[in-house]
């Protein structure tokens, strides 16, 4: 580790020609920059990313660059240039967000001042215009973050597109980015962290988020694949979770979990939106979630037959895959009664 190095920024770049250029400047005026490295990852892109990222390399030492033939998953490209990064803190640059100027040295502050957090993130504007500053952002919709459950994040992803964490997590515990995954790696790195460190969110805007109008982002343009993704990849941390509840937290929760499963789901939606209109901050479970769950208390505590009934109830209503699954185990468990 370098210790003139305290940030290493990872750029990823698949034809983002028209936004480097203004990421790369965007880092720059970062306010720790001189304590900060870019590394800038191409992953087999056909625009010309390349020949605006030279201009740079000669000026800036602090910028490393690497190119790949071939295409790759956007958590390989961030695997890859965490390998060669030198800081003690680490975050990901998308090539299309912009971040306030001293974004870097509030988030590694609150890092250098919490020894007990791993990775610390924050709320963020969200604006559809591409290239816009976060000092020429006005009026824009900020993205206001629930405070961080481990619970909820088997749910939801509770950290948004700009954390910066520790490289430690990487070296002395072994955790990288799942690099088959296409959408929801950051959703699994971030609750793989959560199992063992804590998660910190500062309540203040600290970057941009560009949305496209069309909805082009990855993670927006086919919301049923992000949905199947983090399906796929919270089952078994769902699973392991409940596997280790003792009895008296395994009450708790039925008893939390079993009055969501007995309102109407038309009722539960207006009761969730009206919630979170008066306290943007305050957790909600999606349906899918808190049926799976449930039923998964229920089998826990040996009673089959009702969590046979629990998916049933939500599979009349909408598909689940992982629920499904679960109603097939629960119905072959049951003869063995």
């Amino acid at each position: 580790m370098n210790r003139d190095i305290l940030i290493s920024a990872i750029v990823s770049t698949y034809n983002s020609e028209k936004f480097i250029r203004g990421k790369i400047e965007d880092l720059l005026n970062q306010t720790i920059i001189s304590k900060t490295e870019i590394i800038i990852v191409n992953s087999g892109s056909v625009q010309n990313e390349e020949k605006i990222i030279n201009e740079y390399l000669n000026s800036y030492p602090n910028i490393k660059y690497i190119r790949t033939e071939e295409r790759e998953t956007i958590y390989k490209a961030w695997n890859r240039g965490i390998k060669i990064a030198s800081g003690k803190y680490i975050t990901n640059a998308n090539t299309d967000d912009r971040l306030k100027e001293n974004a870097f040295e509030i988030l590694a502050d609150e890092l250098d001042k919490n020894p007990d957090v791993a990775l610390v993130h924050a709320d963020m504007c969200v604006s559809d215009v591409p290239n816009q500053k976060f000092d020429e952002v006005s009026n824009s919709k900020v993205e206001i973050i629930p405070e961080f459950d481990y619970l909820v994040q088997l749910d939801r992803c509770l950290v948004f597109s700009q954390p910066m964490w520790r490289s430690s997590l990487h070296y002395k515990d072994n955790i990288w980015f799942k690099e088959d995954l296409k959408i929801c790696g950051d959703h699994e790195f971030e609750i793989n962290i959560s199992q063992r460190y804590k998660i910190k969110h500062l309540r203040i805007p600290l970057g941009v988020f560009y949305l496209d109008k069309n909805r082009s982002n990855i993670s927006h343009n086919n919301m049923l694949a992000v949905r199947e993704e983090k399906l796929l990849i919270t089952k078994d941390y769902i699973k392991k979770y409940v596997d280790s509840l003792n009895a008296e937290d395994l009450n708790h929760l039925k008893n939390r979990f079993v009055f969501l499963t007995k309102i109407p789901i038309p009722i539960l939606r207006g009761i969730n939106i009206i919630r979170i209109k008066l306290n943007p901050h305050i957790h909600r479970f999606t349906h899918e979630f808190v049926y799976y769950f449930t039923a998964l208390l229920y089998k826990k505590s040996g009673n089959i037959k009702t969590a046979v009934n629990v998916c049933r109830k939500l599979l009349k209503i909408r598909k689940s895959d992982r629920v499904e699954e679960l109603l097939a185990e629960l119905e072959n468990l049951m003869p063995k009664l």
